[in-house]
């Protein structure tokens, strides 16, 4: 159960990211403050006291990072990237859209005309009832019949 609930939350994440990018400033600005406050008590300059919790809160960007990994779904955020740089790139350069689009229309379809075929000749069965009980003889003999009893054959 917390299997879907973590999949339905991190699939929230993908509609709400700017609300959760400032929910998440808010919270690490509130963690640094509270430690500037508690170093002000200690008896630190304001820079001094800035500085230390800083330094002991450790790296906020790679803190947002982590969180927006953890929040999110990396490879579906990745792959709409990607398709939206595809698109781009696709409007700017429309002769090669328009080569592109063109080729594979001719693969898919000359692949669906040759499997279709397949289909048809190879795969489907036979219109015959009991199509798979159909025997082929066939018999070959190079050096003529040899005596046997077929009529026209040559003893």
């Amino acid at each position: 159960m917390d299997l879907i609930r973590i999949l339905l939350s991190r699939c929230a994440t993908l509609f709400s990211k700017q609300k959760l990018d400032n929910d998440l400033d808010e919270e690490l600005c509130s963690h640094i403050d509270f430690a500037i406050e508690e170093n002000l008590k200690h008896g630190m300059t304001k820079q001094e006291a800035r500085t230390v919790a800083l330094r002991a809160f450790g790296g906020v960007a790679q803190t947002k990072e982590a969180y927006r990994v953890q929040r999110g779904l990396p490879f579906v955020e990745t792959l709409a990237r990607d398709v939206r740089y595809s698109l781009r790139q696709l409007r700017k350069w429309p002769g090669f859209t328009l080569t592109a689009v063109l080729t594979l229309a001719l693969g898919i379809g000359a692949n669906t005309a040759i499997f279709t075929v397949v289909q048809s000749i190879l795969l489907s069965p036979l219109p015959y009832h009991n199509a798979d009980s159909l025997v082929v003889l066939n018999a070959h003999n190079r050096s003529g019949c040899g005596g046997c009893a077929w009529p026209g054959a040559e003893p």
